[in-house]
């Protein structure tokens, strides 16, 4: 009984790493686009607890962590991404902090709070059914939810880039008027510039939703997904800075911060439940 009560605490604790602190995460509930009611998104950062092991833990993960999880009721694909530095683009660049590899969830359910829960317990399953692996750390576990339609640009995907996933966070605001302001400038000029960067071909809002955690820390309350179709990380980022630079002044002639720190990954799988 003992070793199971150490294991469930374990598996929280992976569970719930960050807890968004302050009125800004709670940022739907101003956005001039309305939040998708059972549209939800949860982001999990990891990384190999032993290198040497990598090729394991990437067949672990595949194998087994992410056909588990999307038998959780609500979870409908999950795409996994290899974090890339690009320490010439410091905006970019991968931070130790942030994990190697990212794992993106896309979830529809009513009542998310309890989907979180359905999570909590398929977690403690696999532990107590001998599927969990030591290979993994996991680094930060986020949920969000999705701000809109995902706003598609007109270029038809090709066979020959490789696919990165770009993940932007902006901070705002100080109070409901802000936050309804920066969502208005987030939409309407932030997105169409980014659809119509070379290579992109959708970009995801989303805000960050509160779940209670352990050790709390505060966290960004918007993010936005870029799916790019590019050769190279670099020409991935490098499509999108001209649009950085006019976004950043565009936000601050309405008295805004344009969301500027963005990590970048190579999608390496892509799997829709069955």
């Amino acid at each position: 009984m003992r070793v199971a009560v150490k294991a469930l605490a374990a598996v929280l604790a992976l569970l719930f790493t960050v807890l968004p602190g302050g009125e800004p995460a709670r940022a739907a509930e101003h956005c001039a686009a309305a939040p998708d009611d059972d549209r939800w998104f949860m982001v999990v950062k990891t990384v190999a607890t032993d290198p040497a092991r990598e090729a394991e833990f990437n067949d672990w993960y595949d194998r087994i962590d992410i056909p588990d999880v999307l038998e959780v009721p609500g979870y409908v694909r999950a795409r996994r991404g290899l974090g890339q530095p690009l320490p010439g683009r410091p905006w970019a660049d991968l931070q130790a902090i942030e994990g190697r590899y990212v794992a993106l969830y896309d979830i529809r359910s009513a009542n998310i709070d309890a989907t979180i829960v359905d999570m909590m317990l398929a977690a403690q399953k696999m532990v107590a059914r001998g599927r969990s692996t030591d290979l993994l750390k996991v680094v930060g576990r986020f949920y969000y939810q999705q701000l809109g339609p995902a706003a598609d640009s007109a270029r038809t995907p090709t066979r020959g880039g490789s696919h990165y996933l770009v993940l932007v966070t902006g901070d705002c605001c100080a109070d409901a008027a802000a936050t309804a302001r920066f969502d208005a400038w987030y939409r309407d000029a932030w997105v169409p510039r980014v659809t119509a960067a070379e290579g992109v071909l959708r970009a995801t809002r989303y805000a960050l939703h509160r779940v209670a955690m352990f050790d709390p820390l505060p966290m960004p309350p918007f993010l936005a997904v870029i799916e790019i179709e590019a050769d190279s990380a670099d020409a991935a980022v490098r499509a999108l800075d001209a649009d950085r630079t006019a976004l950043a002044e565009s936000a601050r002639r309405h008295g805004l911060v344009a969301p500027d720190q963005a990590t970048v990954y190579l999608r390496i799988g892509d799997i829709a439940r069955r």
